[in-house]
């Protein structure tokens, strides 16, 4: 609206003529489209999930060559294999020279040595004082023995619940243990609860695992034996 037409006619313009004067160039309808395309670029971020890296090592290839030169080629898959349980024998103990000792140590794969407290509290340290972390075993059948700390004069045993603890009593039958070999190591299975697969363990933190929670393979349930003169 120019100022020439309103003092020609005398009169102020009407809303419906001033507003059809606007020029609609100002409004950007691109603003639109860009907030619409950031929002859809956000959902496909959130519908986005990492995948989880795979860590799978690949086959080896080894290339041989025969006596003219040709090459041969052999490919190897990589299987993660996993060592056998097998029932201790005690007529091969010669073979280990811990067991001509008349004490012993056990070291588990967790880096603690099992101890028995003059409490009975069972648990894993790292420096054990040399009384609580000696033991004495006993065979009792095929296969089977009873661990002692002849110091504190406790049986290592099972409750009901899969808590290991001290048991002075020896004729109960919580305290006998199968001896099984898994490779250099050897763990022990309780005989009464063998049905459930109860195994002695200790955890990463020194604390005994539960009997509910071991099973063959793990870590916690493999010791090594030391003797101690």
């Amino acid at each position: 609206m120019s100022l020439r037409w309103i003092q020609e006619n005398q009169e102020a313009p009407t809303c419906d003529e001033e507003s059809s004067d606007i020029d609609d160039s100002g409004t950007d309808d691109s603003y639109d489209t860009d907030m619409s395309n950031d929002n859809k670029n956000d959902n496909e971020d959130d519908s986005w999930h990492r995948k989880k890296r795979e860590t799978t090592r690949a086959s080896t290839t080894t290339v041989t060559f025969g006596e003219n030169g040709i090459p041969f080629y052999s490919t190897d898959k990589l299987e993660r294999t996993t060592l056998p349980c097998v029932l201790w024998d005690p007529r091969k103990s010669i073979q280990n020279p811990a067991y001509q000792c008349q004490l012993i140590k056990f070291f588990c794969r967790t880096g603690y040595h099992l101890t028995i407290s003059t409490v009975g509290r069972v648990c894993g340290q790292r420096n054990p004082h040399e009384q609580i972390g000696l033991f004495h075993v006993t065979p009792v059948s095929f296969g089977v023995v009873r661990i002692q700390n002849p110091e504190t004069l406790h049986y290592l045993a099972f409750n009901k619940k899969g808590h290991l603890y001290g048991e002075l009593k020896q004729n109960k039958d919580n305290t006998e243990w199968e001896q099984w070999s898994i490779g250099s190591y050897e763990a022990f299975r309780s005989r009464k609860y063998s049905l459930k697969g109860w195994w002695i363990g200790i955890k990463k933190n020194g604390r005994p695992k539960s009997g509910d929670k071991t099973e063959w393979g793990q870590k916690a349930i493999q010791f090594l034996i030391i003797g101690h003169n």
